[in-house]
């Protein structure tokens, strides 16, 4: 009797089971197919082995929730697998027999690894409280009973097995009975699983399997002529869908991301859900023709304007999410979509009008590109009069911004005394496009690219130093068949060779500020530090969230130029962040961080504490001191007509 009940209940089980899979897959094939995701596949085992299986990448920005996780995982494999056993018992009784002193051992090292796994959960959302916790899903009805079934089950199984003895088998139906009510509580979780966020649990191996093998510093290309961005869910890739699924609202993405931090209305962790709840009614409407995927817009059913353009794509939640979730790529494809559909923004348009009139974001003549040359006491070669073996990209921000171009008189000067061979465009220089495509609109980065390209065969470049990581990122990712450096790197070399004497010493305390498109982008952490190491006197301290946890200082993807959203403002939570490691200097290696992380020292009234000075600025003082620019150290900066 038993066993014809057990049969009927694993049936409805795996019926249940089955058609909760089956919508997904239904769900996930609305999208459209995407990039090839499937190359490579041992390489692509390997990394669900290692973060799917083991969780190294869950460990690695986590360390106690990756033991909690390893330890729950592995100990409902364990379960399942006695669940497999149990059931071909029942036809061969004798098995159970034979496998009863591995089910008694196994069971009771499951229910321990479950149930310590599932205390560090509990322990870390209910007593610890990570700010992700603060931040709920509206829609997350299953968060508390999950964790409730899975205690109890652990609990149920190690108790069970102490009221089991092998000796029982010979003489009673007690054990099989236990066994078959312990079974049956399981099954109705199994039955659930496609229902609740624990579906990651199949989901993210795929998920995981089929991530993106491009750099991180290449976009997506458009998917087709045809393309114009993802404005409703059809437009989505099937890896986004599944994505979607993947996602198990940990949370992770939200504590690093600006936006959300800032208090805008964008969360990365509601947009992946979001997206997820559209699959009731689209697999719906695909059954009953109510609801078809086109009649669906994206724009705020998964995330409203603010959110789209509060993302400073500075790449924090996809670094942080343990299964390899595209949050910040799914909002560049919405973002393709609303400029396309000319929605954008006054702000946005104004943006991208500026450059394509005077190719930069602020608008500025054209011909004031190379004005900055005015402060420097030599000739600064041009392409077009000089023969060279770099060019130096100068760039937007180091052209026109006040604050940055006594740092690009600098560089001109630290560049003739190592011996570079350069020349720099002049007035011919444009954008290089890496912001304009983050803000979706893709025509005019092709155009900007083509023009470059054009400018660069002109002159015959073979290599290029850019001085900002927007600028090397694009040219080294994004451009192709160039020797692509950043300004650090000619720097350190002209270090180590002895070319460059750091003589001076700084005793200041200076804690670096990692940009998002030097470090996540291109993983150039070590590089700047080992420079400032190597000027005498500093201390080097590092702030809480650094490297790949660093956290942005708001102006990326066109937030440079915009009135940001929100009640704080990425740029002074960093200030406030830098000011409590008590440094005296917040060094920075990006022009764009130059001018976001002073105004946040100058609007959290702390700039009488720490000073924000680019790395540039630092090895200057220790290469040259202050008998060629004043006291720079002591906040006394050279207007931009001042010689360096």
């Amino acid at each position: 009797m038993f066993e014809i009940i057990y049969f009927i209940m694993l049936l409805i089980s795996l019926g249940v089971f089955s058609y909760g899979i089956w919508q997904k897959w239904k769900f996930i094939n609305i999208g459209m197919h995407g990039e090839q995701r499937t190359r490579n596949p041992w390489r692509r085992l390997w990394f669900v082995v290692r973060d799917g299986l083991i969780l190294v990448r869950l460990y690695l920005r986590e360390s106690k929730m990756g033991i909690s996780h390893f330890l729950f995982l592995w100990g409902v494999v364990v379960i399942l697998l006695n669940i497999l056993i149990f059931t071909i018992s029942f036809v061969f009784r004798d098995l159970f027999r034979i496998a009863y002193p591995f089910l008694k051992l196994s069971m009771t090292a499951a229910g321990v690894m479950i149930i310590i796994g599932l205390t560090i959960a509990v322990i870390n959302r209910y007593l610890i409280k990570p700010s992700r916790f603060a931040r709920k899903y509206e829609f997350a009805w299953d968060d508390n009973p999950v964790l409730i079934i899975f205690i109890l089950a652990a609990i149920f199984g190690i108790i069970l097995k102490e009221f089991v003895r092998f000796s029982d088998f010979n003489t009673t139906s007690l054990p099989y009975l236990l066994w078959f009510l312990h079974t049956i509580f399981i099954l109705v979780f199994i039955a659930l699983i496609p229902y609740t966020k624990l579906l990651h649990i199949f989901v993210a191996p795929i998920n995981i399997f089929t991530k993106s093998e491009r750099e991180p510093g290449v976009m997506r290309e458009p998917l087709s002529e045809e393309y114009v961005g993802a404005i409703t869910p059809a437009d989505l890739t099937r890896r986004d869908l599944l994505a979607s699924l993947a996602c198990m609202r940990c949370g992770r993405c939200q504590d690093f991301c600006p936006a959300t931090n800032s208090g805008t209305t964008l969360n990365p962790m509601f947009l992946m859900q979001n997206i997820r709840r559209l699959e009731k009614s689209l697999v719906k409407g695909s059954e009953n023709s109510e609801t078809k995927p086109e009649d669906i817009l994206l724009l705020d059913t998964v995330m409203d304007m603010e959110g789209v353009w509060a993302c400073t794509t500075c790449r924090v939640c996809m670094e942080m999410c343990p299964v390899y979730v595209e949050q910040m790529e799914i909002l560049g494809e919405m973002r393709r979509g609303i400029i396309e559909s000319a929605e954008a923004p006054p702000d946005i348009r104004d943006f991208l009008t500026n450059i394509q009139k005077q190719k930069n974001p602020w608008g500025e003549a054209k011909f004031k590109r190379d004005q900055w040359k005015k402060g420097v006491e030599f000739d600064v070669p041009l392409t077009k009069e000089a023969e060279f073996e770099w060019l130096w990209f100068v760039g937007c921000a180091h052209s026109f911004d006040n604050r940055n171009k006594p740092i690009t008189q600098k560089i001109a000067k630290l560049l003739a005394d190592i011996g570079v061979n350069y020349a720099i465009l002049g007035r011919e220089e444009g954008c290089c496009g890496n912001d304009v495509r983050r803000v979706g609109e893709e025509g005019l980065f092709q155009m900007l690219r083509e023009e470059n390209i054009q400018a660069f065969e002109k002159y015959g470049v073979e290599k290029i130093i850019a001085t900002s990581p927007h600028c090397y990122n694009t040219f080294k990712n994004e451009y192709e068949g160039f020797d692509v450096k950043f300004i650090l790197e000619i720097i350190l070399d002209a270090i180590k060779s002895g070319k460059l004497k750091l003589k001076n010493p700084i005793n200041k305390r200076v804690t670096f500020h990692d940009p998002c498109y030097l470090g996540r982008y291109n993983g150039m952490y070590d590089l700047p530090r080992e420079i400032l190491k190597s000027i005498p006197g500093i201390e080097l301290v590092e702030m809480p969230r650094n490297r790949e946890k660093s956290f942005c200082c708001g102006a990326g993807g066109g937030n440079l130029v915009r009135e940001y959203p929100g009640e704080d403002r990425p740029n002074n939570i960093r200030a406030r962040e830098a000011a409590s490691t008590n440094a005296e200097i917040l060094a920075v290696a990006c022009p764009f961080c130059m001018i976001m992380l002073e105004d946040g020292v100058k609007t959290e009234k702390l700039d009488e504490k720490i000073q924000v000075l680019d790395v540039i600025e630092l090895v200057w003082e220790s290469a040259y001191g202050n008998q060629l620019d004043g006291n720079q150290l002591d906040g006394d900066q050279p207007s931009s007509d001042q010689p360096a």
